[in-house]
């Protein structure tokens, strides 16, 4: 479900992208003699032909895999430390820590010398400031954007809660020093600069007024790894940039090979095809089983996944609480997703910055569900004459007159051949039965189904679907669900006391660090001060006060490579970084 970007979008449980490596020799023949063999080390990753990027162009990406590919050839102002479990930012084209002026509205960069695009120019602050133009551009900030071409799909990254683009310029001081001039001071801006979409491109080599279009155009950064190209349905090859600013890597080049579907991939991992590769969960316990291959779990992830209600047709509060109680959590997790999940508690993943360890959300506790429901019964004035709010179980004559009841149906999102959601459907309508709700599975072909999740949310009851972040702040794992202005806002929230909240998060200054207040908020990750206390007091009136969503799971981020490959980057936030990875001397490769 295509919810702006991110929104992993109510889809099957799928195990990653990953990569692999080989030696490919090449025999040259010159003269009528043979030269002496050259020997490549070539990287091969396996994923499907849906795992392909979307777009090639920074500014328009929003999917994960379009910014991996733009990660190996173009390098951000900074980015942050896949290695450091923190993830703490790392200056990549800026050469130090950036300065604010006292009022937090000007960020001056100092940028690194001696950095070169693939193109052979150099790199400099004409080259930052053209990116950021370019940004402006598309995302129609000039009002010069044609008719014929379409904002940028990351613009809603780019302006605050009032409609403002955040940036009103940039002033270069000199070939490496520029100043960014904010409209107003906000809390975001800098980890905003780390996510793809600002990926500092070739002033020399990149039109300034169309999009590269993938397939055709040739993206030119200044990172480890240049762009070679991509053929549909075959493959996407990368070379190794000489002139490369950083640390060298052990990669000649790099090629993705795409399969039809993840078990052809993951067949293609187990037969020594790729060194990485996708696979099915399906294959999980082969992958585990097979001695030539490493299997890792990092046991959590950047990815939160819930259900979704659409609060303008689930309206009353007290249904909503109701299915938060009466939803089995663990079946899910044990049984549906096969143990390879963590409940999820709020919006915030373990490890996130500013993580609430404390906060849980509601539980699976039936008796607190059918109390709900008949709260609602008030309201409704559905006819609830002998039931109780006694827990199932407890007496098998009024589990059976809940079950016998019909207070309100939902019909809840499925596409064909979803075997993961055709069981999790099953489930909550198990669940929600019991509380006299029925639930109807609105089955629907892919193509729909994507046209409903993604542009028709007035369309949607109840769904489940999940979301990860573009950059490492709350807000970007917040506010896209909840405010009122968001395209992603799927669950159609209108609430304004939330809204203001989001608001004054925007506005907070960067540097707050300030004491915490609100009591309720501790075991913070990253501090206290007002932002915490704001993500504490929005998450406690979506989760415990409106039950606007349920959520329910963070993803296990799971993969498999080849023995032979070393250093492989895993990290919780998905990020396919292959520039430290390399074959370990020794060991039989594929």
């Amino acid at each position: 479900m295509e919810m702006e970007k991110k929104n992993l979008a109510i889809i099957i449980l799928a195990v990653v992208l990953a990569a692999s490596g080989v030696g490919n020799v090449i025999l040259g023949i010159s003269a009528g003699a043979f030269k002496t063999p050259v020997q490549k080390n070539v990287l091969k990753i396996g994923t499907t032909e849906g795992g392909a990027p979307a777009v090639l162009d920074p500014v328009d990406s929003w999917d994960s895999v379009s910014n991996d590919v733009i990660a190996a050839v173009c390098d951000n102002l900074w980015t942050y430390d896949l290695y450091d479990p923190d993830y703490a930012l790392l200056y990549t084209l800026a050469k130090e820590e950036p300065t604010w002026n006292a009022k937090e509205n000007e960020l001056t960069v100092i940028l690194r010398e001696n950095v070169y695009f693939h193109d052979g120019s150099p790199f400099n602050a004409t080259a930052v400031q053209f990116t950021f133009d370019r940004i402006r551009y598309f995302c129609n900030v000039t009002g010069t954007l044609p008719d014929t071409s379409h904002v940028c799909d990351p613009a809603s990254l780019f302006y605050d809660l009032e409609g403002n683009f955040l940036l009103n310029g940039t002033v270069i001081n000199d070939d490496y020093n520029i100043t960014f001039q904010l409209r107003r001071p906000n809390a975001i801006f800098i980890p905003l600069l780390a996510y793809r979409a600002w990926a500092i491109v070739s002033v020399k080599s990149t039109p300034a007024t169309e999009y590269l279009v993938l397939g055709e155009d040739k993206l030119i950064g200044t990172g480890p790894f240049k762009y070679v190209h991509i053929i549909a349905g075959e493959e996407q090859k990368f070379e190794r940039w000489d002139l490369y600013w950083g640390k060298s890597t052990f990669w000649d080049e790099i090629i993705w090979i795409f399969y039809p579907d993840t078990i052809t991939a993951g067949n293609a991992l187990l037969g020594g095809e790729v060194h990485r590769g996708a696979f099915p969960s399906s294959m999980i316990p082969t992958v585990q089983a097979d001695p030539n291959l490493v299997f890792v779990n990092l046991e959590t992830s950047f990815i939160y996944r819930y259900w979704g209600f659409n609060n303008d047709k689930i309206n009353n509060t007290y249904v909503r609480k109701a299915i938060a109680y009466g939803y089995n959590y663990t079946y899910y997790i044990q049984v549906i997703r096969l143990g390879f999940g963590i409940r999820a508690h709020q919006f915030l993943p373990p490890g996130f910055p500013y993580y609430n360890a404390s906060f849980m959300a509601p539980t699976y506790d039936t008796e607190i569900a059918r109390q709900a429901m008949l709260d609602a019964a008030a309201i409704e004035g559905w006819d609830v004459t002998g039931l109780t709010n006694a827990s199932v179980g407890t007496s098998t004559t009024n589990d059976a007159a809940w079950q016998a009841k019909t207070f309100a149906s939902y019909k809840v999102l499925e596409h064909e051949g979803w075997t993961t959601g055709i069981d999790m459907n099953i489930a909550l309508r198990n669940d929600m039965a019991e509380l006299g709700i029925d639930v109807v599975s609105d089955v629907m072909d892919w193509e729909t189904y994507i046209a409903v999740s993604s542009y028709h949310p007035e369309q949607l009851e109840i769904f489940h679907t999940g979301w990860g972040p573009d950059y490492l702040d709350p807000f970007n794992m917040i506010e896209p669900l909840l405010s009122n202005l968001s395209t992603a806002n799927h669950i159609q929230l209108k609430d304004p006391q939330i809204m203001a909240w989001l608001l004054e998060y925007q506005k907070t200054l960067p540097g707050d660090s300030g004491a915490l207040v609100y009591p309720g908020a501790f075991n913070i990750v990253g501090g206290g001060g007002r932002k915490a206390e704001l993500l504490y007091l929005i998450q406690f009136r979506a989760i415990h006060v409106l039950y606007c969503e349920l959520p329910t799971m963070y993803d296990m981020v799971l993969y498999g490579h080849h023995k032979s490959l070393g250093n492989v980057c895993y990290n919780i936030k998905r990020d396919l970084w292959n520039r430290d990875s390399y074959l370990i001397p020794g060991v039989p490769t594929i």
